[in-house]
Parts: structure tokens; C-alpha cells; sequence
């Protein structure tokens, strides 16, 4: 079988030495995402290339040059290959609701500044009204015959050829001259075998009105394949339509060669079109060779310390931000569960007088998208406060519960797919749905009942677990994943903070059943009674909660380890911190008696004065964050890299 590497290593070969600067030229390939059908590919060929796959809101544009946003800054792109179509590459002149294009990318081309490949415009050569021209273009231009017939095709903006084709139209194809054009009419292919005489004639009509934008095509049935059919059941083989498809590759100006091989699209069952937007697949076309075959590889199996520097892909800030989401919401999801689940126990539980205990349920249910704010609070009405916080676990449109922050993480991972394993994603997926799932079935008998609302809380924990399990012990320590890290402990200062604050606040930790519900929140029950045995004072609370540099749940422990991820984000030495990082409390000037120094009112002003910088402080180095590594609009970011 002849290789296929030759030709691409050509094609890099070709496309570096005609960018317009960079030694070496920084080249990307652009694609709409994970969310296209043939994004899988668009991955796989990135990587065997060695660029850098982006999508449009990996690239911005800055005094016409093109450039990549990084978590170090912005990186010059000096050549782009565009797997994306014309009309989204740019919604300042094309589309202006592309979000998936680059905004004054066309200005960028137009300056010299970037090369694009294929060019924009190039894709009306995939116009099927062409291969009517061929066999005349052949001969204008080259001076010699097609090697390969092409199919009789009549572009109906000809008089001659419109009254030629349409007697014959039953027995040929439809297709429009500009597919997928916003500017001109265009419509799916058609067979007019499968049209009736009354569908005829309206399709005739339509060509009559607006010939220049239909072109017809002599029929040609596709060729069958045998395929393995697991849709049928184990053993199945079963034939599909196949196309092939192949491809000439520009190797410098001028300069062409065609792959010795090339990509067959599988049509999907029963279906006479190839398309993988109707369920189609792919399969590689190899060609057998007589004579020696090339050994040419991209694979580096002597890579030199230079070589595999170079091969370190930077972090985008896009990545950088879904990692960061991702971290997010999944501490978000853990809170929700763990609160709705205390919640409910709570409510279900023997003891139910306590007001100042209903009040901070109420209060962080709020406060934490469990309830709507108009949901009469527990203690007025605790059985509708119950149910209103059970209506709107699985709901993902208009509340931020449970359901939403599962979906969330789902979407976030996406966007980060190619950083998950396998079991990690299909840990997420199973998470959201099964949890969604459960609360559809509930939702259909009405609402949800305790006890089932308690199983599915119980069965999304125990998901959530996992995933933590996989993003702390199965993934790469990069700025990525720090960003991941950083995004959980903010999620994690501002809610327990908030929530130790309010217990405060309304005196519900004063009480026996609020100071265990504390305890419980914070996921320290176990260790508190090892500790503290039957003690229930403050000095106990605040040690272990805030101050307890052990525990992964305690405010210090958050705080700390926060500042160590920013001062590593930032590329400090161990043990030096930046400047974000000061903008979180230090735990080292925190002490139990200045915490616990109680005020004239039997209240703990320094306490709940720590507790609320906390929660501001966390929440504004996620602005800041955002600001300095994702939008790259502060000062020391906007600097570019070479």
C-alpha cells in the first residue's frame, strides 16, 4: 500500500514556505467544533499534522494580523487551514451572526497578513455546474481530453441547456448551483426518480423561474459496499452507497500533487446520498503500488529536547476557560447535591422547630438556585418549600439546579474533549442523563416523591464523586488543568464562605441542630466527632471550618492552596506569590482567639468579616481571571509572543 505521508509533509512543506512570516510560521487548522458531524476528523488530522486546531473564538484580529489567544498571551497565526465554510469566517463582512468565524479576518487576508487555505471564494469550485464546463475547460487550458468522463451536467442558466434537460428530468438528479449559499437560492439535492408527474412539474417550474441556480445531472447510481451492520444485530453484513472521494494538494506556488488514496463516504441505510449530515460515515481508500514505496513519516522517532519542546501545544484560552467551567460546575453540582440533599433530610427529619434552621435553608436554597426567590420560605410553609425545591432539580431550562449545573459540566467537557479520557466523558454523559432521566419519570407522575428525590441526589453524588476522582488523579498537571483546580476552590471558598456567614447571621449555628447541619454542609461530620467528641461551641466550629490547615473542606485549606495554583498559573517560583494571588486573605495571620473574639451582641464581627472577604475576594479573582487570561484585555497579556 502506497503511504499517504509524502503528500501531507509536502502539503506543510508548501503551505510554510508561502505564509507571509514567522520562522517557523505558527500554522492552525480552523474548525466549527465539536458540534460539526466530521469535527472527529478535524481533530485526528490537527494532531498528525502537529497544528494547532482552534476554533473562532481561539483567534482575534489586531491591527489586521491574525493571532492566537493563549494562556502566555497572544501568538501570532501566520497560515490557517479553514475547515470551515466561507459565508462564517468572518461576521463583520460575511454572516453577522456567525458566532464560529473571526471578526475582521477577511481585512487580515486582504493585508497579506495570513494564508488561508483553501482561500475564501475557492469554494465555488465545488459547484456541481462546473461539470458541464470540464471537458471544454480541459482542452482550453491544458490542451488535452479528461482521463476520467464527467457526468453529463446541464447548468440551466443556459437557454439551450434548460431546454434540454427538462424532458429528460425524471431521470436525473436536482441540485442547486450554490449549495449551502446565503446570497442564492439553495436546497437539497433531489432524484427525480423518486418525484412524482404533479412534483415534476413544480420542480420544472422552479427551474424555468430561477435557471441559474439549479443544475441538473445525469444520474449515476453509487457503487455498494459491503459494511458491517451492527444495526442488524451481531453478524450482519450489509451493502451502503459509496462515494470516493479524492484530493489534490497545492505543495507551493504553482504546484500540485494528488493523494495516493483518498476518503469514501458510506451512505447511511437505505439512503442513495452520501452525506455524513444524513448519517453517513467515512472509511480511508488505500492504493496499492508496483513499485517501491515511499517511507516518508510525520511520526518523530528520534525527537531531539527542541523538538519535543516544540511539540508542547499551547493552551488556548478558550480550552482555559472550559477547563476552568468545567471545574466550576462540578464543585456547583456537588454543593447543589449535597445541600438539596440536607435539605430534604432536614425537612423530613424529627426535628423541624427550629426557625433559625429553616431560615438558612431557605436562604441557601435561594441563594444557591434550588427555589425561586418567590417560593414561600420553610418556615411559613414547609411542605410547598419542599416541593418547589423538588420541581426544579431536573430542570434545565429556566433554573440552575442540580439538572442545569449536570448539563453544564457536560457542555463545558465538550468544548475540552480531546483533555478527557474515555471513562471520564462517559462518566459525564451517564451523570446527566440518568439524573435527568429520574426526575422526567417523577415529572410525569406529577412530582417528585422524598424518597426518590433522595435516591437521585444520592446516585449524582456518587457520579460526582467519580468525576472529581478523574480530574484529580487522571489528568495532566498543565495551566489547564490548574485553571480546572482554581475554578473548584473558588467555586468552594464563595459557597462555604456565604454559607458559614449566614448561619452566623441568623444564629443558626447557635443551635444544636443548625451546628450539625453546618458540619454536615462542609462535609466534616466524621471528622468533627473524632476530633471534638461532643463539644458544640464556637471555638470548635471556626477551628475546624476555617482554620484546620487538614481539612480539604476548611477555609484555610481552600485559601491556601488557591494562592499556590494562581502563583503556579502565573509561572512563579514555588513558594513566591503574584500579585491576583494577594487579593485572597492570607491563613497565616488567621487566629482562633482573634476569630472567636465575641462582640457587645453575642456576634463575631472579625469572624463574619473574614468570612464576607472571602466570598468577595473569590469572586473577584474569577473576574479577574477572566479578564487577564480569557478575554486578554489586560495590559500584561496584550503583549504578543513571537
Amino acid at each position: 500500500m502506497q503511504r499517504l505521508a509524502a503528500t501531507y509533509s509536502a502539503m506543510m512543506d508548501g503551505l510554510q514556505r508561502m505564509c507571509p512570516a514567522g520562522v517557523p510560521p505558527h500554522i492552525a487548522l480552523l474548525t466549527p467544533g465539536p458540534y460539526n458531524e466530521t469535527y472527529f476528523e478535524h481533530a485526528y488530522l490537527a494532531r498528525y499534522l502537529g497544528v494547532t486546531l482552534v476554533e473562532g473564538s481561539d483567534l482575534t484580529v489586531r491591527d489586521q494580523r491574525l493571532y492566537l489567544k493563549t494562556l502566555q498571551g497572544l501568538r501570532p497565526v501566520h497560515g490557517l487551514i479553514k475547515r470551515l465554510d466561507d459565508q462564517f469566517l468572518d461576521p463583520l463582512e460575511l454572516r453577522p451572526d456567525s458566532t464560529l468565524g473571526v471578526p475582521g479576518l477577511l481585512q487580515a487576508i486582504r493585508a497579506g497578513n495570513v494564508l488561508v487555505a483553501n482561500m475564501p471564494g475557492s469554494a465555488f469550485l465545488e459547484s456541481p455546474a462546473l461539470l458541464g464546463f470540464l471537458p471544454g475547460l480541459a482542452r482550453r487550458l491544458i490542451g488535452e481530453k479528461l482521463k476520467l468522463p464527467a457526468l453529463p451536467t446541464w447548468w440551466c442558466g443556459e437557454r439551450a441547456a434548460l431546454e434540454a434537460v427538462l424532458p429528460q428530468l425524471g431521470d436525473c438528479a436536482i441540485k442547486p448551483t450554490y449549495p449551502g449559499s446565503d446570497g442564492q437560492t439553495s436546497f437539497d439535492a433531489v432524484l427525480g426518480s423518486q418525484l412524482g408527474r404533479r412534483e415534476l412539474d413544480e420542480w420544472a417550474g422552479r427551474i424555468v423561474r430561477e435557471g441559474d441556480a439549479h443544475t441538473v445531472q445525469s444520474y449515476l447510481p453509487l457503487s455498494q459496499m459491503p459494511t458491517w451492520a451492527s444495526d442488524l444485530g451481531p453478524g450482519h453484513i450489509a451493502p451502503r452507497a459509496v462515494l470516493l472521494r479524492v484530493f489534490a494538494v497545492s505543495d507551493g506556488a504553482q504546484s500540485w500533487r494528488v493523494l495516493p488514496g483518498g476518503l469514501a463516504r458510506l451512505a447511511g441505510a437505505n439512503a442513495q446520498i452520501a452525506s455524513m449530515q444524513h448519517g453517513g460515515s467515512s472509511a480511508d481508500v488505500w492504493v496499492q503500488t508496483h513499485g517501491e514505496v515511499d517511507r516518508t513519516t510525520l511520526l518523530q522517532p528520534h525527537a531531539t529536547p527542541a523538538s519535543l519542546a516544540r511539540q508542547r501545544a499551547p493552551v488556548t484560552s478558550r480550552a482555559a476557560e472550559n477547563m476552568f467551567w468545567l471545574g466550576r460546575y462540578t464543585e456547583r453540582a456537588e454543593n447543589a447535591v449535597r445541600l438539596a440533599r440536607l435539605t430534604l433530610n432536614l425537612l423530613g427529619g424529627e426535628d423541624q422547630s427550629s426557625r433559625p434552621l429553616l431560615e438558612w435553608l431557605h436562604r441557601m436554597a435561594v441563594r444557591n438556585a434550588l427555589v425561586p426567590a418567590e417560593v414561600p420560605s420553610a418556615p411559613k410553609s414547609r411542605r410547598v418549600f419542599e416541593r418547589a425545591l423538588m420541581a426544579e432539580l431536573g430542570d434545565v431550562d429556566n433554573g440552575c439546579s442540580v439538572g442545569y449545573s449536570l448539563r453544564c459540566i457536560r457542555e463545558a467537557a465538550a468544548a475540552v474533549r480531546e483533555r478527557l479520557s474515555q471513562d471520564n466523558w462517559n462518566q459525564i454523559v451517564r451523570a446527566e442523563a440518568d439524573f435527568l432521566r429520574r426526575a422526567a419519570e417523577q415529572a410525569g407522575e406529577g412530582s417528585f416523591a422524598t424518597s426518590a428525590a433522595l435516591r437521585a441526589l444520592e446516585s449524582a453524588s456518587t457520579a460526582l464523586a467519580a468525576m472529581t476522582g478523574a480530574q484529580t488523579d487522571r489528568m495532566t498537571r498543565d495551566d489547564a488543568w490548574r485553571l480546572l483546580s482554581i475554578g473548584r476552590h473558588i467555586e468552594r471558598l464563595g459557597f462555604l464562605s456565604n454559607a458559614l456567614g449566614a448561619g452566623f447571621d441568623n444564629g443558626a449555628v447557635h443551635e444544636v441542630s443548625g451546628f450539625e447541619a453546618m458540619v454536615a454542609l462542609f462535609d466534616s461530620t466524621i471528622t468533627f466527632h473524632a476530633r471534638y467528641q461532643q463539644r458544640r461551641d464556637v471555638a470548635t466550629l471556626v477551628d475546624l471550618l476555617v482554620l484546620n490547615a487538614e481539612n480539604p473542606r476548611s477555609l484555610a485549606w481552600v485559601t491556601q492552596t488557591l494562592r499556590g495554583r494562581i502563583a503556579r498559573l502565573a509561572g512563579s517560583a514555588p513558594g513566591k506569590l503574584t500579585a491576583l494571588s494577594y487579593e485572597l486573605p492570607d491563613p497565616a495571620t488567621w487566629t482562633l482567639e482573634h476569630l472567636c473574639a465575641a462582640g457587645p451582641d453575642a456576634s463575631y464581627p472579625e469572624l463574619v468579616h473574614l468570612l464576607a472577604n472571602c466570598e468577595t475576594a473569590a469572586y473577584h479573582v474569577s473576574d479577574a481571571i477572566g479578564t487577564r487570561y480569557f478575554t486578554l484585555t489586560s495590559e500584561s497579556l496584550r503583549s504578543v509572543g513571537a
